[in-house]
């Protein structure tokens, strides 16, 4: 705790406005009714913004808004929330047991030989992103083929009009979106408009039956993927910018840690759309929104999360320190964090100067062609989107009908004004 103390009073110097140690030792002319501190976001993941809340805590009794800390507030980011999305999934989904059930993520891991993805994210989260993200893309791929009425991608599709080649493109565009359409309703929306209707009108549960479906085979390859795409749309909305489709994310993942258990991102989902939607000023507001990503390269679709880039600058100062040897002090760290990215420039330029060949920044991409199509092909052979009731993996048997289905609704709002009711009377966020 003192640590982080000492951290946000390094920071508050940084703060607009905020008065200087010699203004606030003159207690004589110092007016602390008016403070005109202008207050900036300090992001981090879920741990780093509990203690920073426990550091506000502390300073709770401090004389003026500079002795509290009032400058900084905390804005929870985004890639340690993805990798804690990716491990309730990988704990719902990923099970060995499952090695020999067709259809299943471990066993599909098994097929294509990817011995580097494990349950436990965190030991190499790229590898099980992708991974993942590639068994969600062959899920979708099957689930159109399913619809379409297609033995493989080379098939004629049966649900596009034979003469629609001699139409415009607005003709085009328009067929093309209702076929969708009707694949999103048909499979991944089967259920679960229901069920989030449900959950954001209490009075509603009773008057909605339930949807009865006896194929858990079925249900789990629908119910993976909604999580999967779900994850996409955090990922895509990173790699874009767009912090308005970010919260929406943060919505359904404030579903799925209570369904988890992750107790404490449950708290933090609500505190970020608390604070968006009622707590933050307008200009707060815009700074949460917006100010979530980082782009190191320039350009469209070249966005990292904010924590990401701190991780990766971890990795480059610790690299750097760890040449110091036995010089190491704490002089020498704290002038390698302030002109480590200077310095970085300065490199680069002097390689450019001398003609050395610059590091490449791109990777030739592994051809995922025949992961792909072997994927598809055990899918469609497993008929896991065909409606066929009776069946159940014997790993997953009682996989629900929809992500949501088994929410409990009067505990969820329970808790939500349970929140509601002790933060508007001013208590700390813990």
């Amino acid at each position: 705790m003192n640590d982080m103390i000492e951290i946000l009073s390094h920071l508050q110097k940084y703060v607009p406005n905020a008065r200087t140690l010699e203004e606030l030792d003159n207690v004589d002319v110092r007016d602390d009714t008016s403070a005109e501190m202008r207050q900036i976001p300090v992001g981090g993941d879920q741990l780093t913004c509990e203690r920073i809340r426990g550091a506000h805590m502390a300073r709770f009794d401090g004389d003026t808004p500079e002795e509290r800390l009032e400058g900084l507030f905390c804005m929870v980011e985004d890639f340690h929330e993805k990798m804690n999305f990716l491990q309730l999934l990988m704990d719902k989904y990923f099970k060995p047991e499952s090695c020999r059930e067709q259809g299943t993520l471990y066993q599909l891991k098994n097929l294509v030989n990817r011995r580097n993805v494990s349950k436990n994210v965190s030991s190499n989260y790229h590898a099980a992103s992708e991974f993942i993200d590639l068994v969600t893309d062959c899920h979708v791929i099957a689930a159109c083929l399913e619809y379409c009425g297609m033995g493989n991608l080379e098939s004629q599709c049966k649900k596009i009009p034979t003469a629609l080649h001699l139409a415009d493109s607005t003709v085009k565009r328009r067929v093309l979106r209702h076929l969708v359409g009707e694949i999103v309703d048909t499979f991944f929306l089967n259920a679960i408009t229901i069920n989030v209707d449900r959950i954001e009108d209490p009075a509603s549960d009773m008057d909605v039956a339930p949807i009865a479906q006896d194929d858990a085979v079925y249900n789990y390859a629908t119910n993976f993927t909604k999580l999967g795409l779900l994850r996409k749309v955090a990922v895509n909305a990173t790699r874009y910018g767009d912090g308005n489709r970010m919260l929406r994310h943060w919505k359904y993942a404030m579903l799925v840690y209570h369904q988890g258990h992750k107790i404490k991102y449950r708290l933090e989902s609500f505190l970020l759309l608390a604070g968006v939607n009622a707590l933050l000023t307008p200009r707060q507001k815009h700074q949460v929104i917006h100010n979530r990503f980082i782009n190191l390269r320039g350009g469209e679709g070249h966005n990292l999360d904010g924590d990401y880039v701190m991780e990766l600058l971890n990795r480059y100062a610790k690299s750097r320190i760890k040449l110091l040897g036995p010089n190491h002090n704490e002089t020498c760290v704290e002038r390698i964090g302030k002109t480590m990215m200077f310095c970085h420039e300065i490199q680069d330029k002097l390689e450019q100067q001398i003609s050395v060949a610059p590091l490449s920044r791109k990777h030739t991409p592994q051809s995922l062609h025949h992961d792909r199509n072997t994927i598809i092909q055990q899918l469609k052979n497993s008929c896991v989107f065909q409606l066929i009731p009776g069946r159940s993996h014997q790993t997953f048997s009682m996989e629900n009908v929809d992500i949501f289905s088994n929410v409990d609704v009067q505990e969820v709002h329970k808790w939500l004004n349970q929140k509601k009711r002790e933060y508007s009377f001013g208590k700390n966020a813990f």
